[in-house]
């Protein structure tokens, strides 16, 4: 009789709701504002350190991993990602042997010790995975030389104001993605459960839109749409949802709260 066994699966997604960043690897570059702008945050962290091989972690199109490529002038860069096409995109656009960038399809959690480098780089992506501690708990298991962590994940506080608004005008149930992000103190936690020299900023961007359906269109086109439970967009439900963001905050606004993280290690094994 076979014993029964109790390993945990591995998760599978970047998040309990569907996204579909495999039909958005073709958009995602022209609306990526955001993440531009988070991107340079991050980079004000490292700045100033001497890197010449670098890891993106959910490297997506590629455009990031290419820019910190150039920046840091480095010998060698890998981009990982789990979609197929973003990491399609990002092979036809930036992979080059000559200066040594490549990419490969790879989940964040089957991050191994070939994958290692002097900067081990994420920008808004952890958000989406469900297991966070799995996440750091690999990247701690797996690095053997010194080596720099810096990333940036979205918080639940992000896109408040929509959250709010669908709630008030249509249902009370409803919950966007963002909701369900990890908090400031549960990332500051899981760091600090497997690395001791760890820097934790909190940053806020608010951006204003000329209309919902502008707001609607960027988080679409950036791959992160889904809402439970599922809804249905009328001309006159827009309407009111737009005139009551301007009512309550003379704007259409979206705040994105973001925390911005560099973790040192002096691994040697």
């Amino acid at each position: 009789m076979k014993k029964k066994t109790n390993h945990k699966p591995m998760p599978k997604t970047l998040s309990t709701n569907p996204l579909y960043f495999e039909k958005v690897a073709k958009t995602y570059n022209k609306n990526m504002h955001i993440q531009y702008e988070v991107f340079r945050k991050v980079l004000e962290l490292i700045d100033s350190q001497p890197i010449t091989t670098i890891t993106d972690i959910g490297c997506g199109t590629g455009i990031i991993t290419k820019k910190l490529h150039d920046h840091f002038n480095c010998s060698k860069t890998l981009g990982l990602d789990q979609s197929e096409a973003m990491i399609n995109h990002a092979k036809s656009n930036f992979q080059s042997e000559s200066e040594n960038i490549l990419f490969k399809q790879k989940t964040a959690y089957e991050f191994s010790k070939e994958d290692q480098a002097d900067l081990i780089f994420s920008n808004a992506t952890l958000q989406w995975l469900p297991d966070l501690d799995l996440f750091f708990k690999t990247l701690k298991n797996s690095i053997t030389t010194p080596t720099t962590i810096a990333f940036s994940i979205f918080l639940p506080t992000t896109y408040h104001e929509l959250a709010k608004g669908l709630k008030h005008i249509i249902n009370k149930s409803i919950s966007i993605p963002a909701e369900q992000f990890k908090s400031y103190d549960n990332i500051k936690k899981t760091c600090s459960h497997y690395f001791q020299d760890i820097t934790l900023q909190k940053h806020k961007i608010i951006h204003t839109y000329p209309s919902i359906y502008e707001l609607l269109n960027i988080i679409k086109l950036t791959g992160t749409k889904e809402l439970y439970p599922q809804i249905k967009f009328t001309q006159k439900t827009l309407r009111t949802l737009e005139e009551w963001l301007l009512s309550n905050y003379d704007k259409i606004p979206a705040s994105y709260e973001i925390a911005i993280g560099k973790i040192t290690t002096n691994e040697i094994k």
